[in-house]
């Protein structure tokens, strides 16, 4: 067994080497490093509102009054209807029938009626009046990560979402960029010559239940292309709790991560209230992190004095990080002697 002794020592000893769990923070691998947080709440899509907005037409739901002069010269005889437009996007006019208006202008409508009159030989030499009295309101809910969630109205049966998120007060700094629409539609440019090469702007223009759209990999003008149709809702997906805890020769605390906000080292140990002991005595810190794969944890060795002079090794933080201030020999005894101090002055003051 003696024998054999040296030769398990030393599997052992090289064991723990064949999967890395220890790094420092000046060389820690890519892929273990926190991602930064983007911050959507500035963005600025004024510019990509859509401008095909038609709200002087009349559309399904409106409610109409419609004048009929029928050419007798009898002021009398002027007939005066209100009507509401059906989900057809027509109304019935008394002697003349149904007279599809939806998508004509309060004109366009008036001609309308004029030539199905004719068609029909109801009547010959009408002079006609259409007037909007009441739009039907159109409704778009909107929650999660805006300025002002809730339903909006919106001008037409569709608006893009460029103008859906600027009319719900824009996003907030805790949005992630990640977009859900239940009820949007793609409206490619019909003067484009070749097929667009982005996923988004070739999603069919047949309506579609439900897509996610990612901020970090679509332009913001695309945003100006998607058409959201009334009754659809459209969430801004915003962050989790993102806590961090700082623990050890510090005062134990938990730090909630604001949305939009990167937390690096020296942030953390600020947050927490400040170092105990200068960082000539105590500069030692050891970052405990999930494994992105969930497979256990590892450790980041960090020095507080590095990190104050060298931007790389101030690290950034991760969602779940421990940030552990180790203790020291120095640490220790100040630790022990303070408490030693404060116990004996609590003795004096009760006459001990």
């Amino acid at each position: 067994m003696r024998r054999n002794f040296p030769l398990l020592i030393g599997i052992l000893f090289f064991l723990p080497g064949c999967v890395q769990t220890q790094f420092s923070a000046g060389s820690l691998p890519a892929r273990l490093a926190a991602r930064p947080i983007q911050d959507y709440s500035g963005l600025n899509l004024a510019a990509y509102t859509s401008a095909r907005q038609s709200t002087d037409l009349i559309h399904p739901g409106d409610r109409l009054e419609v004048s009929l002069d029928p050419g007798t010269l009898d002021d009398k005889s002027v007939l005066n209807w209100k009507v509401t437009v059906d989900e057809f996007g027509e109304t019935s006019l008394p002697n003349i029938g149904p007279v599809k208006l939806a998508g004509l202008s309060s004109a366009e409508a008036e001609k309308a009626i004029i030539r199905t009159s004719l068609e029909r030989d109801v009547f010959l030499t009408p002079v006609v009046d259409v007037d909007v009295r009441e739009r039907r309101p159109r409704r778009v809910l909107v929650t999660g990560a805006v300025g002002t969630p809730g339903a909006i109205e919106i001008p037409d049966d569709s608006v893009s979402l460029a103008d859906i998120l600027v009319r719900a007060g824009g996003l907030t700094a805790e949005a992630t960029g990640t977009i859900s629409v239940n009820g949007a539609r793609s409206v490619p440019d019909d003067n484009a010559d070749d097929p667009p090469a982005n996923a988004l702007r070739a999603i069919s223009s047949s309506a579609v239940t439900a897509t996610t759209i990612s901020l970090e990999s679509t332009p913001e003008s695309e945003l100006g292309e998607i058409m959201v149709s009334e009754g659809a809702v459209v969430h801004a997906v915003a962050h989790s709790p993102r806590p961090i805890q700082v623990v050890g020769v510090i005062r134990n605390k938990a730090i909630e991560v604001a949305g939009g906000q990167n937390v690096r080292l020296l942030d953390a140990l600020t947050e927490a209230g400040g170092q105990t002991y200068s960082n000539w005595i105590s500069d030692k810190v050891t970052i405990v992190r999930q494994n992105p794969d969930g497979s256990g944890t590892f450790r980041i060795k960090a020095s507080i004095r590095k990190a104050k002079a060298d931007a790389r090794e101030n690290i950034l933080l991760a969602p779940y990080d421990i940030v552990s201030v180790e203790e020291n020999v120095v640490t220790f005894t100040l630790s022990t002697l303070s408490g030693l101090f404060g116990a004996a002055m609590n003795a004096s003051r009760i006459g001990i």
